[in-house]
């Protein structure tokens, strides 16, 4: 437990990498036109739940992102959204929890849901080619990128890990990652070279190198569902409640209206 919560605070990013916070970091968001993935993330960007959620986290950020049809939370119905506990199927979820997801299993557990997802392995492409992508994905809507990457190549602690790029600056050659475990290492800007090393690397779970996914929404799959906005709400409850009461009176009137024929008429002798 005393291990677990060491590595639960907040770590210290290698000289390699810049804090998204700091002078710097803010300097280049700025300074970068690339960023339009950013500013749909930053609303549904959120801390992954437990240590091998790190795949469910960043697939629940994309995924409420793009115009897809969200699952119901009963708690907060009849608001929709994707959840760490309802973004795939039961057996999904149970898996991703054991020991994560390799590419093709996050790629498929994607598609289940209403979305196209695209595996590139490091190994079969080059730097060139990742960031000529991942730039041009960076810069427009309703397609992400969800990077598969070893955390050591980038000079960071243990692991193997998933999350979102958000951003390309083209005058550092640099990306932004929203690491979606924020309790470990806040959002940063990493050379591209140093992303596509961390990628090209051997997944023993595979059998195969790690990579990254694009994903978008697949043509066919059911939009968002839109809720009605609280005053819609009221005026469809206000309305209701006029015509029950309209009703109950109009039930009330035609009752009285009857007693009161049935007074005046004379009983037959």
């Amino acid at each position: 437990m005393l291990l677990a919560l060491l590595f639960a605070q907040l770590q210290p990013l290698p000289p390699n990498l810049i804090a998204l916070d700091s002078n710097e970091g803010r300097k280049l968001f700025a300074e970068s036109t690339a960023n339009r993935d950013f500013f749909a993330l930053v609303q549904t960007f959120e801390q992954q739940r437990s240590g091998p959620l790190c795949a469910a986290a960043s697939s629940v950020a994309i995924l409420n992102a793009m115009p897809l049809k969200a699952p119901e939370i009963p708690q907060l119905a009849p608001f929709r959204a994707f959840t760490q506990e309802n973004v795939f199927e039961k057996a999904a979820l149970d898996a991703i929890a054991r020991g994560g997801a390799t590419m093709e299993q996050l790629a498929s557990y994607l598609r289940s849901v209403g979305a196209d997802a695209r595996v590139v392995h490091a190994s079969a492409t080059s730097l060139d080619a990742f960031r000529a992508e991942a730039a041009k994905n960076m810069a427009s809507a309703d397609d992400y990128i969800l990077i598969d990457f070893l955390r050591a190549e980038l000079g960071q602690d243990f692991g193997a890990h998933w999350s979102p790029l958000a951003a390309y600056h083209a005058g550092s050659d640099r990306f932004l990652v929203l690491d979606v475990n924020r309790m470990r290492y806040p959002p940063y800007w990493a050379k591209a070279e140093d992303l596509f090393r961390s990628m090209n690397t051997n997944d023993p779970d595979a059998g195969a190198s790690r990579g990254w996914l694009v994903v978008t929404p697949h043509p066919g799959a059911p939009g968002r569902v839109e809720i009605p906005t609280v005053t819609h709400k009221l005026f469809r409850l206000v309305a209701a409640a006029a015509f029950g009461i309209f009703a109950l009176g109009a039930v009330a009137g035609g009752l009285f209206a009857r007693w009161r024929i049935r007074r005046a008429t004379p009983k037959a002798q």
